[in-house]
């Protein structure tokens, strides 16, 4: 070979040579580029992600994967696996052999109840790695976690709850019906799918949500009443209307509790007769329909003679079965379409609305007295009680009804004073009889100034702790010539005058003195005081409560204002009662029962406890539907939350009966009548009640 060959050859091998080292650089900048593509797809994926070799040596961890591992990447690169403490890691050796020896993917989810936590693990070998892909699934899981509960719970509502769950296509068909009120109406679920609604419903509930409007109302299925909610069921994507969602509940027992409350709201519970709400409303009717057709009726106020020494002398329980035995007499001796009614006390109201003239009211009178005279056995004991009877005549002894029972009044107490059993028709010479009444009540009037009003404190005992635990401020008036007379005697003259507001304010005052130091020695001591209509009519009645309070340096929760029924009936007290009890001044229905209660005035009227009417409680030794009501008072109060007290026990057997049925307080003649302060604070439950409070 020539030297220009060789020359030539060898340039050409060196060409050659550049042009390898040229590729070659291009091959290890490609790889090199792969391998850095490939770190930059690991990290921007947001899960977690490591590789390792057939080896099982770990070669590649993102970011993600530094976190769900506790470990950096530095630290985990070119470590066996087998090495690596973690569920996440030595742990999965056995699964990633499996996986490369197979050829499968390996899924699992691993839960770290310590660090509440839980990791979706994905396996996934090829020839020659294998790619570790972990995901954090605790957001899921808690959520699928939570929705399992959710569904548990929505399962075991609609499988106890008193209502029906279903929805409905748009041919008024159930498409799904569930709920535990299905039983108690015979039902089953199965038996109603694709069956007309009207077998639960009306149609119009079904009209009015296919138009888009929700439809609320009640009916009756057999001898069950339903309340129905019904809303649209909407296309989710574009809103149209394709059927109807509701809700069925069971109201049976609301309703049964509606029309007992209705009825005590209605009737007296001791006789059953109407009572004073309802004599009220029957006499206006009487008083409208009289004067459109121009007729006359009469109406009689019955006062018993004598009942007050048998009440006193043999006890309530007695005293009630007169009361009853009277109340049947009555009703014996009028007519079909007359009305007997007891507004309360030993008082009865007699209204005749068809009458003849003067010898027929008579004749009816007189039967009444005869009767009421005949003897009674009564619990061993045969009695005799009478009756003073005043009539008055409408439209000639007054056109209201008010003047009607004032003139009835008037001419009663003229019977009474006659002697009794007799029976008295109005005359307007009888107004000068109410002329006494008018010194009483301007006597009245000065009492306060002349320091003659006192407050006696019946106590009120903690049933569950048995332990003295707050008491009853009532009014008396120490009268010079008359002595000590009871609320009854003046209270109605200063609740028509408006007298009460002055009284009442001034026993608030008093008892929040007493309370005052009281709460020295038992600081959890409560007063509760009565509070007439007309005081929270009154605008500054509110600011005076706070007052008295702030001067005698109590706290809200040491008062209780109780307040009568017949405040629910007045719509000007309702603000002044919200006022009190947003400032947590308790507030007290007093002779729950007994006049105008019902379900939805309890709702109303900011209230936080009631007390069940001595009525109710003289009847449940010995009557299973007295006990029964008392226990359904208790039961309808505990679950508003309202504390109750217990009036009018007077024996043990009472007191084991309410305090079996959860009666928080009760208070009665079996503990103490009401005493004057120092007969209060010396009976051996006040000083228990202080050492306990020591």
């Amino acid at each position: 070979m020539t030297l220009i060959a060789i020359a030539f050859a060898a340039a050409g091998f060196a060409c050659a040579d550049q042009l390898g080292r040229r590729a070659r650089t291009r091959a290890l900048k490609v790889a090199e580029d792969a391998v850095e593509r490939r770190f930059n797809i690991l990290e921007a994926v947001a899960d977690g992600m490591y590789i390792v070799d057939n080896d099982l040596i770990v070669t590649h961890v993102n970011e993600e994967a530094e976190r769900l591992l506790s470990s950096a990447a530095d630290a985990l690169v070119g470590l066996k696996l087998e090495k690596i403490v973690d569920p996440l890691g030595s742990e999965l050796v056995p699964d990633i052999r499996l996986a490369r020896k197979t050829g499968t993917i390996y899924e699992h989810t691993y839960l770290f109840p310590m660090a509440d936590r839980s990791i979706e693990v994905r396996i996934k070998p090829s020839a020659s790695e294998t790619l570790v892909h972990l995901r954090d699934v605790t957001a899921r899981a808690q959520a699928a976690s939570k929705l399992e509960k959710s569904e548990q719970r929505l399962q075991l509502v609609t499988q106890n709850v008193d209502a029906v769950l279903w929805t409905a296509d748009r041919d008024a068909r159930f498409s799904a019906v569930t709920g535990h009120a299905l039983t108690e109406l015979g039902l089953e679920s199965r038996d109603l799918i694709d069956e007309p609604c009207d077998r639960l419903l009306s149609r119009s509930y079904l009209d009015d949500a296919f138009a888009g409007k929700a439809a609320k109302g009640e009916s009756v299925l057999g001898e069950r009443w339903l309340r129905h909610h019904v809303e649209p069921l909407r296309d989710l994507r574009y809103g149209n209307v394709n059927g109807a969602v509701g809700i069925s509940i069971d109201i049976t027992e609301l309703k049964r509790a509606e029309q007992t409350a209705w009825r005590s709201a209605n009737h007296d519970r001791l006789t059953g007769l109407p009572n004073r709400l309802s004599l009220e409303h029957s006499l206006t009717e009487l008083i409208r329909d009289a004067g459109t057709g121009k007729r006359r009726f009469a109406l009689l106020f019955v006062d018993l003679d004598r009942f007050k020494a048998i009440n006193d002398t043999l006890g309530h329980d007695v005293g009630d079965e007169v009361l009853r035995t009277v109340a049947a007499r009555l009703a014996e001796s009028v007519r079909d379409d007359d009305i007997v009614a007891r507004p309360g006390g030993d008082e009865f109201i007699v209204l005749l609305p068809h009458v003849a003239g003067v010898a027929a009211i008579d004749i009816i009178a007189q039967r009444m007295i005869r009767r009421i005279r005949e003897p009674m056995e009564i619990q061993g004991h045969e009695l005799f009680v009478g009756a003073s009877i005043g009539i008055a005549t409408f439209p000639d002894h007054g056109r209201t009804a008010r003047s009607l029972v004032s003139h009835a009044d008037a001419a009663m107490y003229r019977a009474k004073r006659s002697g009794g059993n007799a029976h008295v028709h109005y005359e307007r010479s009888m107004e000068a009889e109410a002329s006494e009444r008018l010194t009483l009540e301007a006597e009245l009037r000065h009492a306060i100034d002349r320091n003659e009003l006192r407050v006696h404190y019946q106590p009120i005992f903690d049933v569950t702790a048995n332990v003295l635990s707050g008491c009853e401020a009532l009014v008396r008036w120490e009268h010079p010539t008359r002595g000590l007379m009871a609320p009854d005697a003046f209270l109605p003259i200063a609740e028509e005058t408006g007298f009460i507001v002055e009284i009442d304010r001034w026993v608030l005052a008093a008892s929040c003195a007493m309370l005052m130091a009281v709460r020295a020695d038992v600081p959890g001591f409560r007063v509760a005081v009565n509070v007439s209509p007309r005081d929270l009519r009154e605008q500054d009645f509110a600011d005076f409560v706070f007052d008295t309070l702030r001067r005698h340096d109590l706290t809200s929760d040491a008062l209780t204002l109780e307040i009568t029924e017949q405040v629910v009936l007045d719509p000007v007290a309702l603000p002044t009662l919200q006022n009190l009890a947003a400032a947590g001044i308790r507030i007290a229905i007093d002779d729950f029962g007994v006049g105008y209660s019902s379900l939805s005035y309890l709702k109303r009227l900011p209230i936080s406890g009631v007390k069940v009417d001595r009525s109710f409680i003289a009847d449940v030794v010995s009557d299973a539907r007295s006990r029964a009501l008392v226990k359904s008072i208790v039961a309808m109060a505990e679950a508003l939350s309202l504390e109750v007290t217990a009036e009018g026990i007077e024996t043990e057997e009472q007191l084991e009966f309410v305090s079996s049925i959860a009666c928080g307080s009760a208070q009665g003649y079996h503990f103490s009548k009401a005493l004057a302060l120092s007969g209060f604070m010396a009976l051996p439950a006040f000083e228990t009640a202080r050492v306990v409070a020591i």
